[in-house]
């Protein structure tokens, strides 16, 4: 006879993953309405707005689940833990139960094709990171950007990347910095001094804001911009904001619908060229938010096109008040 109890002493996840796919297995224990990428409703907890996640790690490859409103995430094992308030091991060996002993939990084609189908698109960025030095505080200093602030957002400085297993060509410099900010488990490589088609390279989908990741779970005003470093200039004026990955990233509807259910006002900061100016107004019209920009005069004569570049010209008192007449706040 077949004793499960000693197969489990030597099972792991990867065991139980010749029987089914994590895609089956979530569905099993949270009902199968559900889509890799979307924002849905707790399992887990009472969740009158939805903020749990399930998506793919282009890391480690694993189907993974994100709580914004506990800030918990981890892989199925722990979903299952978290789920019946269980310890990791008992998850473990629950899973092993429901697959393998109870037959509960097979392998369904629409969990193959999942699997397969993020398998051939799974890209891979790794870094080296490197200490902050004063090349750092230079450079982000012209925008009144901290260490703080750089770590509060998970940006560091790196020696170099890999995409998948190739290594960039792209080097840290003392004249060409380079660094990585980390969207959830996705980074985003900005090399601020380099080509137009070497400035930025990531991993991240639509669901990856910037920002998004420390975001308080309700507040009074939320600032939609079109940059990393827009989102940390409004942070380091008191605002607070987030960014999809470029001005023509689509941000999807349910997470414009959580951030309303969320923020009392949402307002868009894009860039005053026509290219901001077009993105923001489809943003608005698709989403009934409200935008505003900085007087186009200033890009015209100026080049003044972001907030960014507009603390680094005029500083912190000239930019606050920028922000407050075109927020139209008061004191």
């Amino acid at each position: 006879m077949y004793d499960f109890n000693k197969a489990f002493e030597k099972a792991t996840l990867k065991d139980i993953l010749k029987y089914t796919t994590e895609y089956d297995i979530y569905s099993y224990y949270i009902g199968s309405q559900f889509k890799i990428g979307r924002v849905m409703k707790s399992p887990l907890r009472e969740d009158i707005h939805p903020s749990f996640g399930i998506f793919k790690s282009n890391i480690s490859g694993d189907l993974l689940w994100k709580d914004q409103g506990t800030g918990k995430t981890g892989n199925i094992i722990s979903f299952v833990a978290e789920l019946f308030s269980i310890t990791n091991d008992n998850a473990l060996h629950k899973i092993f139960q429901d697959v393998i002993h109870k037959d509960l939990i097979p392998r369904t084609l629409k969990g193959e094709k999942i699997k397969e189908y993020y398998k051939n698109i799974k890209t891979i960025i790794s870094i080296q990171r490197k200490n902050f030095t004063e090349v750092d505080d230079e450079y982000w200093g012209q925008y009144f950007i901290t260490r703080d602030i750089l770590k509060y957002f998970n940006i560091c400085p790196i020696y170099t990347f890999w995409v998948n297993d190739t290594i960039s060509k792209i080097f840290y410099s003392k004249i060409n910095p380079l660094y990585a900010y980390k969207v959830f488990d996705k980074y985003q490589i900005y090399n601020p001094y380099g080509a137009k088609k070497n400035k930025f390279r990531n991993n991240c989908t639509v669901y990856d804001l910037y920002g998004l990741e420390q975001l308080p779970n309700y507040g009074n005003l939320l600032i939609i911009t079109k940059s990393m470093k827009d989102v940390m200039v409004l942070h380091r004026l008191g605002y607070t904001a987030i960014a999809p990955t470029g001005e023509t990233t689509p941000i999807p509807k349910e997470i414009i619908t959580s951030l309303k259910n969320k923020f009392n006002r949402i307002v868009v900061l894009y860039d005053n060229d026509e290219a901001g100016i077009k993105g923001a107004k489809k943003l608005c019209k698709d989403n009934e938010l409200e935008y505003v920009i900085i007087p186009k005069e200033y890009y015209t004569k100026f080049n003044i096109k972001d907030i960014s570049d507009y603390i680094k010209t005029y500083k912190i008192t000239k930019t606050r008040q920028l922000l407050k007449d075109l927020l139209d706040e008061k004191g």
